[in-house]
């Protein structure tokens, strides 16, 4: 007969533990879905930062394939999201002069800044006595002001 009592007691899961077992679930979803929006954010920012540093190189580039607009100061100084009026007919047929490419180049480089970066711009400042330029990026990044920086003696 003690048999009998023992198989009462086993009957199975109360609603307590059910309960408790699906409160321990939805923590672990909760926590599993904030991770991956945390990770979204991460995403969009190394994307943002990959861009700018891409695009501060592309203009480094862009100065050394063009020594006579140099030479002509045209890549010194590049006020913040400066995109200046060229044909473009001409520099994309490659008919135009080093100082229309060096217009173009900087009409081009900025204008992608604005469609790759939230409220993008790009500078170019130079020190006439050491030759280095400044390239300068800036946009916005969750609301917060972002800054890349590089020099360059060219």
């Amino acid at each position: 007969m003690h048999t009998t009592s023992c198989q009462n007691r086993t009957e199975g899961f109360s609603l307590v533990e059910v309960l408790i077992a699906l409160l321990v679930l939805s923590i672990g979803l909760l926590g599993l879905a904030a991770l991956q929006t945390t990770g979204l954010r991460f995403t969009q920012q190394s994307y943002q930062r990959t861009q700018a540093v891409i695009l501060t190189y592309d203009m480094f580039d862009r100065i050394r394939t063009n020594p006579e607009g140099k030479l002509l100061g045209k890549y010194d100084t590049v006020l913040d999201g400066t995109i200046p009026s060229v044909a473009l007919n001409k520099c994309t047929a490659g008919t135009c002069t080093p100082s229309e490419m060096a217009d173009w180049d900087v009409a081009n480089w900025n204008t992608t800044i604005t469609q790759l970066l939230s409220q993008g711009t790009g500078a170019i400042s130079t020190n006439p006595a050491t030759a280095i330029r400044t390239i300068t990026i800036k946009w916005v990044e969750n609301d917060i002001p972002m800054t890349q920086k590089m020099e360059a003696q060219l």
